[in-house]
């Protein structure tokens, strides 16, 4: 199988360097599997990997749409599928934390019926001026199993989940078929420090500068807006507070995320648990996984 091997992780568990040592040390290209680091110059909230890693490793489907645009695990899928066929002879490791895109990459996708565009406007119309938690609430009613995999922002995933209720088609089709996979990880208490010490980077390297020139370019009602901690930072700098003082709240909200994923993958997927503060010492073991 070209992809070889995917590296899984929480938010903040270091999976980009894993995953670029690895692909280095294997002879590998590098597939992002992040539903927030697609996006054009949403770059430092993200975590996209750095200029060093992107020249060190070839990586592919990160920074690379437009922020207006919707994209989905059927596109997630669909544009690996691509890949895969374009360069039928190189390797390739996946590495991210979005479940849902691993799933229909892996499993293939359920069939669904198709949008209903007259129900979706009433839907949007009815949710228009209540309170934003009510839609996911709703939402997690109409199906439950949404939770960890759609962020309570992600209004139109959430439209969608209303309007489908429990009528999705439990076969799937179109799927790759199992990768072996490695987990990173942590004690929660490490695990949540590292996320917080993360927060606080980005901000010392320039989010509050990258979301001042994003603001200027990039529509309110833009997908990409809805990544983690950017309307929170954009609000701040808008009231002329300190950057920083978004740090914990961002912060919090980065370890539900990490909390949502843990359960997702524990329960979907059966990775190899691989303690993410010595990784780097067991390259060797994750290769034999991997080979």
């Amino acid at each position: 199988m070209p992809i070889i091997g995917a590296i899984l992780g929480a938010t903040g568990s270091g999976k980009t360097e894993v995953a670029v040592l690895l692909a280095q040390k294997l002879g590998a290209e590098i597939i992002c599997m992040d539903s927030r680091q697609i996006y054009k110059g949403f770059r430092i909230g993200t975590a996209q990997p750095t200029g060093e890693y992107l020249s060190t490793v070839p990586h592919h489907l990160v920074d690379f749409l437009s922020p207006e645009k919707q994209y989905n695990a059927a596109e997630f899928a669909k544009d690996v599928k691509k890949l895969l066929e374009q360069k039928p002879n190189a390797k390739f490791i996946l590495t991210g934390g979005t479940g849902l895109y691993m799933q229909a990459l892996c499993q293939g996708l359920s069939e669904l019926p198709p949008s209903n565009p007259e129900l979706r406007e009433q839907l949007k119309k009815h949710y228009k001026d209540k309170e934003g938690s009510l839609l996911y609430t709703d939402a997690l009613k109409a199906n439950p199993s949404i939770e960890g995999k759609i962020m309570p922002g992600d209004t139109q995933r959430l439209l969608r989940t209303i309007e489908l209720g429990e009528s999705t088609i439990n076969s799937r089709i179109g799927g790759i078929g199992a990768i072996p996979s490695v987990w990173l990880d942590f004690p929660r208490a490490e695990l949540y420090k590292r996320i917080n010490e993360r927060v606080v980077k980005m901000l010392e390297n320039g989010w509050a500068e990258e979301v001042t020139k994003l603001s200027k370019n990039v529509p309110l009602n833009a997908p990409a807006w809805q990544s983690l901690g950017y309307l929170d930072l954009k609000v701040a700098l808008e009231k002329n507070e300190n950057p920083h003082s978004i740090a914990e709240k961002v912060a919090l909200s980065s370890r539900h995320y990490a909390k949502r994923q843990i359960t997702w993958f524990k329960h979907k997927e059966n990775p190899i648990y691989i303690d993410g503060k010595n990784a780097k010492e067991n390259l060797d073991k994750i290769s034999q996984r991997f080979q």
